[in-house]
């Protein structure tokens, strides 16, 4: 039982599991465009891109959180950011120091791509960096504390940074229909994971955030959090060459049940975060 704490801790109050997570998610979405066999070096820094860029945002996130509402937090957690997450930040520092030193030739030309689309990077941007502080407000701990917001947030940054952003970046038009559709059940899909992080949270959340189960109950919360996960399904279906992330959904359907009447965080940081890893492990073995 101590290893699986420590081992919670270290991928789960890391964000290296939410970061993998996010970059097989990146994975995901460029082997819908092409077989693994055909990625060229160019496909590998997209993926650890957007991997690194979500453990970066995630640990600045909860170190923001921490400082500004650490009664919100769960002790253990605290603990562990307080004592811990200036190093982690470094760690992601020197990943992304790695990624420039492999990767930073294409930098210019990926820039140019999004360009003329800066309105909606300037969007994600805005809506990753203020999720944990709203840069508008000195009252406000973020987007996540406006009432109904979280939800959408997360699953729109989501869709945009992790589908659509990778799919524009391998050659993909951006408005391509079936990238587009793709984008949005990464979004019903990762709605369908939230909700049961709001379940476990449901006595530690203010009310003014009002969130899914505050709202509607831990029970209707489940069935809705299933009902994102197949709307996804089915819009994933809809866009082709979706075996991965249909395969990670799946696996997700008996974590969200399962969420329903437990809290340990075990469930959450390793096996609900851990669903978006299996699309990585899917692309792997089966190409």
């Amino acid at each position: 039982m101590c290893e699986l704490c420590a081992m919670v801790k270290t991928v789960g109050y890391t964000h290296l599991w939410i970061a993998l997570g996010a970059m097989c998610s990146a994975m995901a979405t460029l082997r819908a465009t092409a077989p693994l066999s055909e990625w060229s070096k160019d496909h590998w820094g997209i993926a650890a891109a957007i991997g690194l860029g979500t453990g970066f945002i995630y640990t600045v996130q909860r170190k923001i959180k921490w400082t500004r509402m650490p009664e919100h937090m769960p002790r253990d957690r605290g603990d562990f950011i307080e004592k811990w997450s200036s190093w982690v930040l470094v760690f992601w520092c020197i990943g992304m120091f790695i990624w420039t030193w492999h990767w930073g030739a294409e930098i210019e030309r990926w820039t140019r791509l999004m360009l003329p689309l800066w309105p909606i990077i300037i969007l994600v941007l805005v809506m990753s960096a203020g999720y944990a502080s709203n840069p508008f407000s000195k009252n406000s701990n973020g987007w996540r504390d406006i009432g109904q917001f979280k939800l959408p947030v997360i699953a729109t940054t989501w869709g945009i940074a992790t589908v659509w952003i990778p799919g524009m970046l391998s050659g993909v038009d951006a408005w391509d229909t079936h990238l587009m559709v793709r984008a949005l059940g990464q979004a019903f899909f990762i709605a369908g994971l939230t909700i049961p992080f709001d379940v476990r949270d449901l006595k530690i959340d203010p009310a003014a955030m009002k969130t899914v189960p505050q709202r509607i109950g831990k029970s209707k919360a489940s069935v809705l959090a299933l009902a994102f996960l197949c709307f996804g399904a089915v819009l994933f279906l809809i866009a082709g060459n979706s075996a991965a992330p249909l395969v990670a959904l799946v696996c997700a359907v008996p974590c969200v049940i399962y969420g329903r009447s437990m809290r340990e965080e075990w469930l959450y940081s390793l096996l609900l975060d851990g669903c978006l890893i299996v699309q990585g492990l899917v692309i792997y073995f089966f190409g």
